[in-house]
């Protein structure tokens, strides 16, 4: 004997497992799009104080090299190339050929310009900020030899001595009085010059109130001189 049992079919049944595959499927999405938008705040956020952090480092390495050089100009005269720095026994020296501090690398490069009393200093800072990427940071200034000033040439040069010659007295040419607006705009450099009511009257014609002209414009309420280019 055989017992067969039957299960009633509803019909809302596939309907509400595919919204529940729907919904589900959304928030999924959803919670994705807010991991990704959080993870790229954190690493840019963590970017910044990275690179923040290799720019001191960088810094501090063109500052070394200056402190170097004022210790003496033949420290940089001949050190063209990579190096490292170091200020154990209490001022800054070069040392190796790169410094690691931590996860960054720096190297200071030293090279030659046409100036022999010249040099050009580079500080350049690697790091991997991922696996797979290499962030850097560099930095570029120019050194001069300030130490290297000789007055020998003007200790023992003599001053020569020169001959008065006689002064010709110029001819002086009469500069023509200045009675209007328009003689006013011209000793300026301007074409002509108008006498207009105001300011604005002479910015609506193109023109440039000079106010050391107004005192030439006393016909009736034309108290304004405006200087045309």
């Amino acid at each position: 004997m055989s017992i067969r049992k039957t299960i009633p079919y509803k019909a809302g049944l596939g309907q509400s497992v595919i919204e529940i595959i729907v919904a589900v499927s959304i928030f999924v999405l959803i919670s994705g799009g807010s991991v990704i938008t959080i993870l790229g705040s954190f690493l840019a956020s963590r970017l910044a104080e990275e690179e923040t952090t290799a720019s001191f480092y960088a810094v501090e390495g063109l500052e070394a090299v200056k402190s170097i050089r004022n210790q003496s100009w033949n420290n940089l005269k001949t050190a063209d190339g990579n190096h490292g720095l170091d200020n154990t026994s209490g001022s800054w020296t070069f040392s190796g050929s790169a410094d690691i501090l931590g996860k960054y690398t720096r190297v200071i490069n030293v090279s030659s310009l046409v100036d022999p009393d010249s040099k050009e200093i580079t500080a350049t800072v690697t790091w991997s900020f991922i696996p797979t990427k290499l962030t850097i940071v560099e930095m570029t200034t120019q050194l001069a030899n300030w130490q290297e000033v000789s007055f020998e040439a003007l200790a023992t040069t003599p001053t020569p001595i020169l001959t008065p010659t006689p002064t010709v007295s110029p001819t002086l040419t009469p500069t023509p009085s200045i009675t209007t607006c328009t003689a006013y705009c011209s000793s300026l450099g301007y074409s002509q010059g108008t006498c207009r009511r105001n300011v604005n009257q002479c910015n609506s014609n193109g023109e440039t109130n000079e106010p050391g002209g107004n005192q030439y414009c006393t016909s009736g309420p034309n108290t304004t001189c405006c200087c045309a280019p």
